[in-house]
This record gives structure tokens, C-alpha cells and sequence, in this order.
């Protein structure tokens, strides 16, 4: 496995874990900022830097499992997106 490959699989791993964190241990605090854009952002970027790493060494060891972690992110970005957007219309 090429370095860059194996240093994205880290990131996108090291992400999916802050998430899931961060989902788990986030208590509602009234005048506090939303965190749920700023992930969104971040899974977005980091999903969209792996998925274009896995397509340029397409065919190498890894680079399917790239795409695919960065698929989950992307999945991961939108239920973020989902929740900012119940919290702004205050559905929450």
C-alpha cells in the first residue's frame, strides 16, 4: 500500500471516531454554538480528499477501501446536515 493511502485510511478512520464521540457524549447547551456544521464541513473535505486519492490509484492495494470510508463520511456528512437543520427550525 502506497504511504498516502495508508495516511488517508488513518484520517478517515480518526474522523469517523471524533463523529461518532462527539454524537455520543454532546449534551444540549443552550447559548453554545452548533458543532454540527462545522463536522459537516470536515466530513466533507475529508471525504472528497479520499475519495479523490482512492480514484487517482485506482487498482492499488487500499484504494477501494478508501472510497468506500470515504462513502460513509459522506453519509456521515448529511446526517450532520440533518440535525443542524432540525436544531435551526428548532424541531429539536
Amino acid at each position: 500500500m502506497r504511504p498516502i493511502i495508508i495516511a488517508m485510511l488513518l484520517v478517515e478512520a480518526a474522523i469517523f471516531l471524533v463523529v461518532i464521540l462527539t454524537t455520543a457524549m454532546k449534551r444540549s447547551e443552550g447559548a453554545r454554538r452548533p458543532i454540527w456544521t462545522s463536522l459537516a464541513v470536515l466530513l466533507i473535505i475529508v471525504a472528497s480528499t479520499g475519495n479523490m486519492i482512492g480514484d487517482r490509484h485506482y487498482g492499488q492495494p487500499g484504494a477501494s477501501m478508501l472510497q468506500a470510508g470515504a462513502l460513509v463520511l459522506i453519509g456521515m456528512a448529511i446526517m450532520t446536515i440533518m440535525i443542524a437543520v432540525r436544531q435551526r427550525r428548532a424541531l429539536d
